[in-house]
């Protein structure tokens, strides 16, 4: 197994045994190198701190699958073969999965951390049974959203606190274990069926309608017309997040607009989005940001500032 670093950045330069990369079209593409002979998983850490609006891609290699997993909060949209397969806030330990020889094109609104695995397809057949295999890797056409998990969410931190000075057995068996765990939720997500567009539409127009508001279960259930059980168990494949996390999500995106586009103080906006005070609403902001929501503000209208002045 072998461990790179890259950026998504070309302009800052590949560190010392990093991916080669070519940037084409205005799209990042990574080309993996190997410091041993076929290793069978190659894990790469892709980090992009610009907050601009831009256009990337994750090209997978021939023979090979990439496990992409969110270490941090990330908003984008997500299309493979002209299809949108995610377009919202991709939570860390939500995954994604890339065919041999596929692109996955993104679109992101901000910064972006990522761990990607490149597994060998072969690879594959050696820990798990073919019928497995064949059920999270065989013909599908597309690139594959899988909904959030928090024990990959923990595995891909684990790789990431160990990537400096690392033993190579213990960060070859979290990697495995995220690509068995990956297995496990596609076989699981197989077999229910996504909530439709026009449901989840709905669901999001309630949300946003009643951001204020406290919003349960039976609310969002409710809206989008179907039973709690079945409503869960759909809604998590379509977004990749247990209810619950998407209405932090969405109240901290709703936050974030209010940061930059008022002079508004914490606590207003805090209840504004839905929280019941300002404590809650910094802790539960740098858990999906990273920075208390202050700190926040004064980056982003900083570099703000420094772009009109560039301009």
């Amino acid at each position: 197994m072998t461990m790179l670093n890259s950026q998504w950045e070309p302009r800052l330069g590949p560190a010392s045994g990093a991916p080669r990369g070519a940037h084409v079209g205005g799209l990042w593409q990574e080309q993996p190198c190997s410091l041993s002979p076929q290793p069978e998983i190659i894990v790469a850490r892709w980090t992009d701190t610009r907050t601009e609006d831009r256009r990337e891609a994750v090209v997978a290699p021939d023979g090979q699958f990439v496990l992409g997993v969110a270490l941090t909060p990330t908003r984008v949209r997500l299309r493979s073969g002209g299809e949108m397969i995610f377009d919202g806030v991709m939570a860390s330990g939500m995954t994604y999965v890339c065919h041999p020889s596929q692109t996955l094109h993104a679109e992101f609104a901000g910064p972006a951390d990522f761990l990607h695995l490149y597994v060998a397809g072969g690879s594959i057949h050696k820990q798990q049974t073919a019928e497995t295999s064949a059920d999270m890797y065989g013909g599908a056409l597309l690139a594959t959203m899988l909904s959030r998990d928090a024990l990959i969410d923990q595995l891909a931190r684990a790789v990431q606190t160990a990537e400096d000075g690392a033993d190579e057995s213990y960060v070859e068996t979290l990697a495995r274990a995220i690509v068995m765990r990956t297995t496990q939720i596609r076989q699981r997500s197989s077999r229910v069926s996504s909530l439709p567009k026009w449901r989840l539409k709905r669901v999001t127009d309630y949300i946003e309608a009643h951001i204020s508001e406290a919003i349960s279960l039976a609310d969002m259930a409710a809206a989008a017309g179907l039973s709690r059980t079945h409503f869960t168990a759909q809604f998590r494949i379509a977004t990749g997040c247990k209810p619950h996390d998407f209405i932090l999500l969405q109240r901290i995106e709703a936050a974030k607009r209010l940061l930059v586009e008022t002079s508004r103080q914490l606590l207003d906006i805090a209840l504004t989005v839905g929280f019941q005070a300002q404590a809650h609403f910094s802790t539960v902001f740098k858990r999906f940001v990273g920075e208390t929501p202050g700190r926040w503000r004064r980056t982003q209208l900083a570099e703000r500032s420094q772009t009109r002045e560039a301009a």
